[in-house]
């Protein structure tokens, strides 16, 4: 049974898993639930003073401004940032407070046999990015905005979440409050809203995301099968939902076997194979859950496959519900978070009959279209009517805070961007330079000095723009160096140019304008900046609780001559990098190339690192 947008009454399966250790709140949101409210618009009302829709004014709660209702993929609950600007995160200790919550509440999912298998094998760097996204939830810095790929809603589908499962992670949530956070009020304002989002991820799929025994996350491959399908909650099965002649619906996730399904059903729409996908849609009902039907209507759109788009508005698909663009469109900056609807999607390729057998549907015009199209007219009309839409957070990524501004950058619209950026700050609820780092970086990934040059006149933060091509553009790399951007010590941009992966090959002048701009040869990869060189620390050694990548803690030579990129060699070598450095298993670079593909000159490489006499 569906708990997300999909009935107004509480069904005998959905009241048997609302939790039943409940605060006083939420049995009276279960009653008011029972009597026909929403579950969680009813717990919203029952949320401490001071927090949630009463406290908050559009500005926080994207959602609520007239014309972005239609983009939100999932009930927010109390909205997405409700304690920004209360300032319960400098109240409860700052990111220190915030880091303790977390350990202590990965320390209670990490020993929870029933939550553990839902999250990845190594908490390590789940852990790192929990501590920014709480500490952006809480008020504070907006962090986790910048760098991340997804919102809560993407993340979480295709996870089997029970109401149970839901209730065991508050519980796990509000121990570590009572152990972090010293104001009984400040604990009950957090847990009531973190009731309200637990509540709105609870998985309304009606078929189990993988088969069992198949991995920690769904699809995911080895681990144990300890975790809970969607089916094993009262009330879940589904009966009609099932293909004829199939025992039981195909799984859909975003990874693994569920992602086949999704696969195939955009590949069938793009090709406009009705037939075909009218067989995929029932043999996979849950293709038709919001998001995966978000997905294929882009699909058809982008095609301009005006019959398909009917088909799917025939079965219940919203004709406004938006979709990620690509990253080969959109750039690595907005890698899954610039969310255009089947309207942007079909203007963007001029697919006339399918824009307008949306707009016969009622489909409709938002700020987020104008400003990744460039339509200055409609964007001048919708700001002039309300100007804090240029700093309006897009309820499809819920959490994270993508803006107009960064649409238009993501869509290369200088006129618009410029638009927008002359309206921002005339909402005063908003911070006018909030979440414009990611739009800085977009906008010199593109080589755009006149986008960059609006921003960082705006505020933008040129100290958080990381490791990109920029630092070889003859007017990009001095503007934003001489607004404080820099290379790190993190070594990042050994990834980004001293490995064969995706495809990168050989690059000295852009290994050389890093090294210009602040990276070290002696660098490792996945050392947090400010991390290296601490004297307690033997030379190679990992930093405590580190994995993967980091675990290794190789220097770009490392990288490079397993590679085989003899010319960035010469330039690390040049700049100071020690042949005879070793990873945090003792092997230096040579070692490495030992693991190198065939294709590699292995004499070569053993030449250039050869020790000088």
């Amino acid at each position: 049974m569906p708990f997300i947008g999909e009935t107004r009454r509480a069904s005998p399966g959905m009241d048997s898993r609302v939790p039943k250790k409940q605060t006083t709140a939420g049995k009276k949101a279960r009653a008011a639930a029972r009597a026909g409210e929403k579950y969680t618009t009813a717990l919203r009302g029952q949320l401490p003073s001071g927090t949630g829709p009463a406290a908050m004014s559009p500005a926080t709660d994207p959602a609520r401004r007239p014309g972005l209702a239609h983009r939100a993929l999932m009930d927010g609950g109390p909205g997405w940032r409700p304690f920004r600007g209360t300032g319960l995160f400098r109240r409860i200790g700052g990111q220190q407070a915030v880091d303790r919550l977390v350990d202590l509440l990965y320390e209670g999912i990490s020993a929870d046999a029933q939550l553990r298998p839902l999250f990845p094998r190594d908490l390590a760097g789940s852990r790192s990015r929990q501590k920014l996204f709480f500490a952006e939830w809480l008020g504070g810095p907006g962090r986790y905005s910048e760098q991340a790929h997804a919102g809560l809603r993407h993340t979480h589908d295709g996870l089997p979440i029970t109401a149970a499962l839901a209730d065991r992670w508050l519980g796990h949530l509000r121990r570590a409050l009572e152990a972090t956070v010293t104001a009984g009020d400040d604990r009950a304002a957090i847990a009531a809203v973190a009731r309200c989002l637990a509540t709105a991820l609870v998985s309304g799929q009606v078929a189990p995301a993988r088969p069992a025994g198949r991995g920690r996350r769904p699809g995911g491959k080895g681990g144990n099968n300890s975790a809970p399908s969607n089916n094993s909650a009262p009330g879940n099965s589904a009966p009609g939902n099932s293909a004829p002649g199939n025992s039981a619906p195909r799984p859909v996730a975003w990874c693994g076997i569920g992602a086949r399904s999704v696969a195939r059903a955009r590949d069938l729409a793009h090709r406009g194979d009705a037939a075909g996908l009218g067989t995929a849609l029932a043999q996979a009902p849950d293709l038709l859950l919001p998001s995966y039907a978000a997905a294929i209507m882009q699909a058809a759109a982008l095609a301009g496959r005006a019959e398909i788009i009917a088909m799917l508005l025939e079965r219940g698909v919203g004709a406004d519900h938006p979709f990620f663009l690509p990253v080969n469109v959109t750039g690595m900056a907005f890698e899954r978070v610039v969310f255009v609807t089947p309207l942007c999607a079909a203007r963007m390729k001029r697919r006339r009959a399918a824009e307008a057998a949306l707009m016969a549907a009622g489909a409709r015009e938002d700020v987020f279209t104008s400003a990744f199209l460039g339509d200055r007219d409609s964007l001048a009309r919708m700001l002039a009517a309300d100007p804090g839409l240029a700093q309006a957070a897009d309820p499809a990524v819920d959490v994270l805070a993508v803006t107009p501004v960064d649409h238009a950058v993501a869509g290369g619209q200088a006129g618009a961007l410029r638009l927008l950026l002359g309206h921002a700050g005339l909402d005063h609820a908003v911070d006018p330079a909030a979440g414009y780092a990611r739009a800085l970086r977009g906008a010199a990934a593109q080589g755009s000095a006149e986008m960059a040059g609006l921003l960082l006149a705006r505020g933008a933060d040129a100290t958080r723009i990381g490791v990109g091509r920029w630092v070889l553009h003859p007017v990009l790399a001095p503007l934003l160096a001489s607004h404080g951007a820099a290379i790190d010590s993190s070594g990042a941009w050994i990834g980004a140019s001293c490995t064969g992966n995706q495809g990168r090959t050989d690059d000295p002048d852009y290994v050389r304008a890093l090294l210009r701009h602040g990276a070290r040869a002696s660098d490792r990869r996945g050392t947090p900046s400010g991390e290296q060189g601490d004297p307690g620390s033997a030379p190679g050694s990992a930093p405590d609780n580190a994995a993967g990548i980091r675990a290794l803690n190789a220097t770009a030579l490392h990288y490079a001559a397993r590679a085989g990129f003899l010319r960035t060699i010469e330039v690390l070598l040049e700049h100071g990098a020690d042949p005879g450095a070793r990873d945090s298993r003792g092997r230096t670079p040579l070692d490495w190339l030992e693991e190198a593909a065939p294709s590699v000159s292995r004499a070569a490489v053993r030449e250039l690192l050869a020790p000088r006499s």
